[in-house]
């Protein structure tokens, strides 16, 4: 095999472009296809041709050539969704939704310009891989999808026991640092036989080390995810306050959250913004009498079940002129209809929840008026229900970044026992976004061993455990409900929570001196 890649570097230096471009594909191919399939060796296959491509190249012009063409194919392949987008949220229509599409793709994944810039002045695999790894998880990216992502289409048949303890982190580091010795290996045209028995010891620690801490078994939940599959019209006529598209969306989530169960309900679950009118959160806690909205009374009353949902609460005024109103939010009401606690969105999304410019947010908001101007919430709270399980919520993309969920999780004064994430995939269609948006979040289950419920407007709604295995699923587009009796274990902080990357950046130091001391020893 390596003598077949050997003849690959014959090759004229203008098909670098072409095997870099080649690269970007196998590299989207790790993430799942709009049929939920994914290739997990796909991504570490698209690393190694892109280094290659790198390798055959000594400019920084021709090389960053290569790093745009690899971006280009890795957006054409796993981020072909967002001139949909862009046509469905911000109302753009063809061409500019996709020469924007076009534009987007350069920076997909910006820590490959990074990467490779700095690349040319090392030499080391292990040098180079941390490299990458380090860029994932400090350069900024809206969605990011990490190489070492593509392992967990692997869960549950077989076990990732390192997410624990290093999170998602050590399998980029796998995985780039296989893809970047076999470059070397093609280079040199040396086997180097240790990096390649360190690879394998890191693929067998996967099945040696223990299952995560499982403490005392807790009392079962009786869940019910409710989803509706509301379409974006009828969710924004509803949000304007037109009363047939409010008594429509009020009849689908009083319908599906009132339909007979075969166990008393403990906790019914909304998606994001599925009430469509405004909160006070505020004034609910200041004035203990004020009555809920007649829907969700008397959803409660007829269910006598805990009621947790997204919507919108409002922001106590700045002034006017202030276009940030409203928070993103989630909502727990317990069966005394009364509000227990309230969570509000921190981690926003550029240029759809609001802009990242700051002072001129309220002159632009006059101009850009499809983009939604959240204000920023500030705390950490925990969620209580009736028979003392506590838990969180993360909103959309927010489960997607596992730093911010390390600073939620560290930030309680004890350890959740499950977790929320409440999404609204509707924007992207029947496209491969709502799978890819669920196979990211899956890791969060994995990395802080917690049990994941994920309730979404179109799908996918479904219940993750903490090997990666899943209740069964509502698909896309389907309007109904999906009713788990949870049984969950005492939980601990994990290693990975505790510690974060610093425990991958001392692998790859013992990499890296495993490495010298092998040269040294041939030298």
């Amino acid at each position: 095999m390596i003598s077949k890649l050997n003849s690959l570097s014959n090759l004229p230096r203008h098909q670098d472009v072409f095997i870099s471009f080649i690269g970007g594909l196998f590299y989207a191919s790790g993430f799942p296809f709009h049929s939920g399939h994914s290739f997990f060796l796909g991504s570490v296959i698209g690393f190694f041709l892109f280094n290659f491509a790198l390798l055959k190249e000594n400019t920084v012009k021709k090389q960053m050539l290569i790093a745009l063409t690899f971006s280009l194919g890795f957006y054409l392949l796993g981020f072909y969704w967002i001139p949909y987008t862009l046509k469905e949220f911000g109302g753009l229509e063809f061409p500019i939704n996709h020469l924007l599409g076009l534009l987007f793709s350069l920076v997909i994944i910006p820590q490959v310009y990074i990467y490779t810039a700095v690349q040319r002045k090392l030499k080391s695999p292990a040098a180079l891989a941390i490299l990458y790894v380090v860029l994932e998880q400090f350069v900024p990216q809206q969605f990011p999808a990490h190489l070492g992502h593509c392992f967990l289409s692997l869960a549950p048949q077989l076990p990732l026991r390192l997410a624990p303890i290093f999170g998602v982190p050590v399998y980029s580091f796998l995985a780039a640092f296989t893809a970047l010795t076999v470059v070397d290996h093609i280079r040199h045209k040396k086997t180097p036989a240790l990096s390649y028995g360190l690879i394998g010891l890191m693929v067998a620690l996967n099945f040696i080390l223990p299952a995560p801490y499982k403490g005392p078994e807790l009392p079962p939940l009786n869940v019910r995810v409710v989803q509706p599959n509301i379409g974006n019209f009828l969710k924004i006529t509803s949000e304007r306050g037109e009363f047939n598209s409010l008594k429509s969306v009020f009849d689908s989530y009083y319908e599906l959250s009132t339909k007979p169960s075969t166990k008393p309900l403990d906790l019914i679950v909304w998606p994001e913004t599925a009430f469509p009118t405004l909160i006070s959160s505020d004034l609910m806690k200041r004035n203990n009498d004020l009555r809920l909205p007649g829907t969700l009374s008397q959803i409660i009353e007829k269910t006598q079940a805990e009621l947790f949902i997204g919507g919108y609460d409002l922001k106590p005024s700045e002034g006017p002129g202030d276009p940030q109103s409203q928070y993103n939010s989630a909502f727990l009401f317990g069966t005394d209809q009364k509000l227990k606690e309230v969570y509000r969105k921190i981690h926003l999304i550029p240029f759809g929840e609001g802009l990242p410019f700051g002072p001129l947010n309220e002159p632009l908001s006059k101009v850009l008026t499809n983009v939604s101007y959240f204000a920023e919430g500030k705390t950490f709270p925990m969620f209580k229900t009736h028979n003392d399980i506590s838990f969180i919520s993360v909103i959309c993309y927010e489960i997607l970044f596992s730093n911010f969920l390390r600073e939620f999780l560290n930030n309680q004064p004890a350890p959740p026992q499950f977790l929320v994430n409440l999404t609204n995939d509707s924007w992207y269609g029947d496209t491969a976004e709502p799978l890819q948006h669920l196979f990211l979040a899956k890791w969060r289950a994995l990395e802080f061993n917690i049990p994941l419920i994920r309730s979404t407007n179109t799908g996918i709604t479904t219940i993750i455990m903490p090997d990666g295995s899943e209740s069964s699923r509502l698909g896309l587009n389907q309007k109904t409900v999906l009713d788990v009796e949870m049984k969950m274990y005492t939980r601990q902080s994990t290693v990975y929570q505790t510690f974060g990357l610093w425990l991958t950046l001392i692998l790859a130091a013992v990499f890296y001196g495993v490495e010298r001391f092998n040269k040294r020893i041939k030298a």
